[in-house]
């Protein structure tokens, strides 16, 4: 077990500091370095599934590998596929897992309760029109198409709305460059202005277990953490068995799909929106809450409670399977 885990994760270093070894053409010909994020509504149960387009936004620059932009690995229940309209030609992948692909397996969507959820994927920004396809891909193997869209990168329907204001940014440990650098954004969840200084010190604490852990530290001048703060009006976040509601930036609540230490937040929107301010590929949200709680979904996001004693054991085993696609373990 831990010895084939550990090559996993070091094999997804690899391949993203690898990836931004140099300026490859291809990127230049199809893409300008800017970041094209797609919101959608997931929609179903366990057996029905689709997805519908909310809004397109332009971003910030392209935080992911100018070269490597077919995703390598056939990980996630999900699937996001760019082609050039006019050619066919597949010119981005990108593997994931959702709230919504964790809900489609619970007994109310087994028994046919339909929820949506807003989920966002993040692709470079094209130069001519994308057609953008959605799959589902189930664990027999086979493939459920869920929605397509084109995209005209000279379109109206674009947004560019600034990421949210009055965030603070915290350049916590910059490796290099976007482009050749994993670039993970921790975001504070339930910091109020009087604890702007708890999260700095929370952040550099978090900073220090990822990168003084393998294969993270071997890998740290590759590697940039930028701390995200949209403060909160209260502390903490949701608890509902303790029938405890907190106002909080980024909605994080305990009790996630029913499971008491399961912590996730469905303000997916809110959470893009704050995150925006940085370059990401990897999003960590760090809750200033001392109970034991966390959650981990591939290529989606990680959470942890900053103050529980066991906070550096739940940040480094959430982004284990945020990050590095780890499935020791399911939210059951």
């Amino acid at each position: 077990g831990s010895m084939y885990r550990r090559a996993a994760v070091s094999v997804s270093i690899w391949v993203l500091v690898i990836a931004g070894a140099s300026a490859g053409t291809p990127f230049e010909e199809n893409f300008v370095d800017a970041t094209l994020r797609i919101d959608f509504h997931h929609v179903g149960d366990a057996q029905r599934e689709f997805v519908t387009v909310d809004r397109v936004i332009r971003q910030g620059v392209w935080a992911g590998s100018p070269t490597r932009l077919v995703d390598p690995f056939s990980y996630g229940g999900y699937l996001v596929e760019a082609r050039d309209a006019e050619s066919g030609k597949l010119l981005y992948s990108h593997g994931f897992d959702s709230y919504f692909g964790e809900y489609r397996t619970t007994t109310p969507a087994l028994e046919g309760t339909m929820r949506t959820y807003h989920e966002s994927v993040l692709l470079p920004f094209p130069k001519r029109p994308l057609k953008v396809e959605f799959t589902a891909r189930r664990r027999d193997g086979t493939t459920v198409p869920l929605g397509e869209v084109t995209i005209d990168p000279a379109s109206h329907d674009i947004a560019s709305d600034p990421p949210s204001r009055g965030a603070l940014v915290v350049e916590s440990h910059i490796g290099g460059s976007p482009h050749q650098s994993l670039d993970i954004a921790i975001l504070g969840e339930g910091y109020t202005t009087d604890e702007v200084g708890l999260f700095r010190e929370d952040l550099a604490r978090a900073t220090r277990t990822l990168l003084d852990f393998e294969p993270y530290a071997s890998n740290k001048d590759r590697i940039s953490v930028r701390g995200v703060l949209a403060p909160s009006p209260e502390s903490g976040c949701d608890e509902p068995t303790r029938g405890l509601y907190r106002e909080t930036s980024l909605g994080v609540t305990f009790n996630s799909l029913g499971y008491e230490r399961y912590v996730l937040t469905e303000s997916n929107r809110r959470v893009r929106d704050v995150a925006a301010n940085v370059p990401y590929d990897a999003l960590v949200i760090m809750i200033n809450h001392d109970r034991y709680g966390g959650g981990g979904i591939y290529n989606l996001f990680c959470t942890f409670t900053a103050h529980s004693q066991w906070a550096d054991y739940l940040l480094l085993h959430e982004f284990g399977h945020s990050f590095s696609g780890l499935a020791d373990e399911y939210y059951s």
